[in-house]
């Protein structure tokens, strides 16, 4: 019996010590550093699509908190601001006439009856203040001591869009056949109507690539470009609308000069982001 004691304690301990040896040591797993940030940023947004003549160049700021969730995928919010000046199209002020056929851009007529009217638009700029939600991709995982990073981002946003005041000045034209059908100006016959700031709730999203670049393990310096689609809002957009008012439909001439339209915009930013734990 004893020496059954002992053969049995020696092949446990030879089983326990052959079982160590499969498992090996234990790895602890590598944890991601600083895999919080906080960033800021700003820079450029153009308008697009040939409806949006009506506004020049304007600027974005965006500020957010990221988090890594492994290294290709980081997700998180921030808060951004895009705004675009309107840009009156060029017209002509108290002028003699008006060839037929050679009519500045804000000039519009009813060629049955011979009248047409110079329009001066000013004011209508548009903003978009939006909240919106951050998913970044890694094409190459990063690691803690990655220098440079390529990725690509989609912001999914809820948005407040709203154009300041916009204020229009009119100047009667009346067709003289005797003149070589020339639209002659009718002094005295100036108005100005005044059309009040409207904001709307809408959304949309940002799709684009970015760099980044790390100097130290604390800070990195981002630059991205992004293409921004936002649903139906509205805008000023004079280029919709023909220069003939006979072929306007009622809604139309109800709404002039503005649109209910989907915004794009090309975006071009670039900010810092301080990585923490």
């Amino acid at each position: 019996m004893k020496k059954f004691t002992q053969l049995f304690v020696l092949v446990s301990i030879s089983v326990l010590s052959a079982s160590a040896q499969d498992e090996g040591a234990v790895v602890k797993r590598e944890r991601i550093e600083r895999d919080k940030n906080i960033f800021i940023g700003g820079g450029i947004s153009i308008p697009g699509g040939a409806n949006f003549g009506d506004y020049a160049a304007g600027i974005n700021f965006e500020g957010g908190f990221m988090k890594r969730l492994n290294r290709v995928v980081s997700v998180g919010g921030s808060v951004s601001y895009m705004s675009f000046k309107y840009n009156a199209p060029a017209g002509q002020t108290n002028i003699d006439n008006i060839p037929d056929g050679q009519f500045p851009a804000n000039f519009y007529y009813i060629p049955s009856v011979g009248a047409g009217v110079l329009t001066n638009f000013g004011g209508a700029d548009v903003s978009f203040i939006s909240l919106n939600a951050n998913f970044k991709f890694n094409f190459v995982p990063v690691k803690d001591n990655s220098v440079i990073s390529i990725y690509a981002f989609a912001k999914p946003f809820i948005s407040q869009s709203k154009h300041k005041d916009l204020s229009g000045d009119t100047f009667d034209y009346i067709q003289n056949p005797s003149n070589n059908n020339m639209w002659e100006f009718d002094p005295g016959s100036n108005s100005n109507e005044k059309f009040e700031s409207e904001a709307k709730i809408t959304g949309g999203i940002f799709l684009g690539p970015g760099l980044e670049i790390n100097p130290t393990k604390a800070i990195s310096i981002f630059i991205q470009a992004s293409f921004g689609y936002t649903f139906p809002t509205n805008v000023i957009s004079t280029k919709t609308y023909p220069r003939n008012f006979e072929t306007y439909t009622v809604t139309q001439l109800e709404e002039f000069p503005f649109i209910t339209d989907g915004f794009t915009s090309i975006n071009f930013s670039g900010g810092i982001s301080f990585n923490i734990d």
